[in-house]
């Protein structure tokens, strides 16, 4: 069942960037845990659910996989409302991956961005699985990453 987080979930969601900030960087990963852990907290926090909404899987009451969308906002132009989104804290645990689980969250994201009226989406990806996904819903590389503009796929 996929939903929308609420600040109940920010431990867990907290939790959950830890271990996606490690299975991204691997080797390179640097830093404290904890630290982590406790900037995660204090963003999530301040920007849950204001420009910041992350779409969670869950099974048995623990969440298994996210994806989230961090507004930006610039001055409204006459083709826009000046509402652009980045996809990020996109994660599912290992044993949870290949079954479809972030098709059916980005397919939920972009119900959003289309309720929300976004018509640009940026992320930034190397995982040539999720690159994939991301472009079955019209991503299309560019400069300096990826990109989806409405009316562009």
């Amino acid at each position: 069942m996929i939903i929308q987080t609420e600040n109940k979930h920010i431990e867990e969601l907290s939790h959950l960037r830890v271990l996606q900030q490690k299975d991204d960087w691997q080797e390179d990963y640097q830093g404290s845990d904890d630290e982590l852990f406790a900037q995660t907290k204090q963003f999530l926090e301040e920007h849950l659910n204001k420009d910041l909404f992350i779409f969670a899987e869950f099974q048995n009451d623990a969440i298994i996989s996210t994806c989230g969308l961090s507004l930006l906002k610039t001055l409204p132009q006459c083709c826009d409302n000046g509402v652009y989104g980045y996809v990020c804290n996109v994660f599912t645990l290992e044993k949870f991956r290949s079954k479809g689980i972030q098709t059916n969250l980005m397919a939920h994201l972009m119900g959003f961005v289309e309720n929300k009226k976004i018509k640009r989406l940026l992320l930034s990806s190397d995982n040539p699985t999720a690159i994939h996904i991301y472009q079955k819903f019209g991503f299309k590389k560019d400069d300096w990453g990826y990109k989806w503009i409405q009316n562009e796929q």
